[in-house]
C-alpha cells in the first residue's frame, strides 16, 4: 500500500469514524444520500453524467458485498466492475437505482446495529487494505457524496 493511500485510509476513513457510532455512521449516511439525491435531480441525460453516477453504484454495491462479510458472508476477492450498472440505462433510471442502492446500504448499517457486530472488525479493500466496519461505512458516505459532484446539471 502506497503512502497516499494509508494516510488516506487513516485520516480520512479511519480516525473521523473511530468516534462514531453505527448509529451515526448511518444517519452520515441518510444525510448524504439526501444531498447526492437532490444533486442528481435534475441533471441532464449525458454519457458523462451516467458514467459518474454508474459508478458510484458500483462502488456502493461492491461496498455492501464487503460489508456483509461481517454479517457472516463469505469475502470474495473482486473488482467493483461487476456490480456497476450498464452503460444503456438512462439516467433517470440510474438515479432509481442509487435510491434503491442507497436503501440496502442503511438496511446493512441496521442489520451490523442490530447483530452488535464488531465495530473494530476489519474486511479488507482492494488498495487501502484493512478497513474496520466504521471505516468501510465512512467510505461508502464519502465516497458517493464526492463522486456525485461529477454529475453536472
Amino acid at each position: 500500500m502506497s503512502i497516499s493511500s494509508y494516510l488516506f485510509r487513516s485520516l480520512m476513513l479511519e480516525r473521523p469514524a473511530r468516534s462514531k457510532s453505527l448509529a451515526e455512521l448511518t444517519e452520515d449516511l441518510v444525510v448524504t444520500g439526501r444531498e447526492i439525491t437532490t444533486t442528481i435531480t435534475g441533471a441532464p441525460d449525458t454519457p458523462e453524467n451516467r458514467q459518474a453516477l454508474s459508478h458510484v453504484i458500483g462502488i456502493e454495491r461492491w461496498g455492501q458485498r464487503r460489508l456483509r462479510v461481517a454479517l457472516g458472508e463469505p469475502l470474495l476477492v473482486e473488482e467493483y466492475d461487476g456490480y456497476r450498472p450498464g452503460q444503456e440505462e438512462s439516467l433517470a433510471q440510474l438515479q432509481a437505482a442509487f435510491q434503491a442502492t442507497r436503501q440496502e446500504t442503511l438496511s446493512i448499517a441496521r442489520q451490523l446495529q442490530e447483530q452488535q457486530v464488531p465495530v473494530d472488525l476489519t474486511i479488507p479493500h482492494n488498495s487501502l487494505n484493512e478497513l474496520t466496519v466504521r471505516g468501510w461505512l465512512r467510505y461508502l458516505t464519502i465516497h458517493a457524496s464526492w463522486e456525485s459532484k461529477r454529475v453536472k446539471k
